[in-house]
């Protein structure tokens, strides 16, 4: 299967992680205009959890653009950001709320994490097909913030 070399303007090459950053970087500003267009706050209800994820910048976007641009199916994923964060959920035989790692999310301030998953599917275009990880930072405030989306391999 041979995959084009633009999907929704996205470069698919590997070595083109630096524009996959700026598509990010975008992405992200444009979601939190949006976000406060709509509803006044940078939230995202996710149905699985019955809670808001909070989209920060400085926090939000920085694991994200770092491990997004590694790949356009995690880029993709954050041009998608609303539906992923809305509709993702656990999956069976893996925890949802895992302690946090030492490094950034510790920094974070982060008391827990939750891991979500999220399925692309298209019934037309295979390599459309993929699942993607969404971590939720939780703060001891109760704050739920959305730390990294990425794709994963199954």
């Amino acid at each position: 299967m041979e995959i084009p070399e633009y999907i929704e303007g996205i470069p698919s090459e590997k070595r083109k992680s630096y524009e996959r950053r700026l598509l990010i970087g975008i992405y992200y500003e444009t979601l939190w205009r949006e976000l406060q267009r709509e509803n006044g706050t940078s939230g995202i209800f996710n149905q699985f959890l019955g809670i808001t994820v909070l989209i920060r910048k400085g926090e939000s976007d920085k694991k994200t653009i770092n491990r997004a641009s590694a790949d356009w199916k995690s880029t993709f994923a954050v041009k998608h950001l609303k539906q992923v964060i809305s509709l993702a959920h656990g999956i069976k035989d893996a925890p949802v709320y895992v302690v946090p790692k030492d490094g950034t999310q510790k920094k974070n301030g982060y008391k827990n994490m939750a891991i979500l998953y999220y399925e692309f599917v298209h019934q037309k275009i295979d390599y459309l097909n993929f699942t993607i990880k969404l971590t939720i930072g939780i703060k001891n405030n109760g704050n739920h913030v959305q730390y990294c989306v990425n794709k994963i391999e199954i």
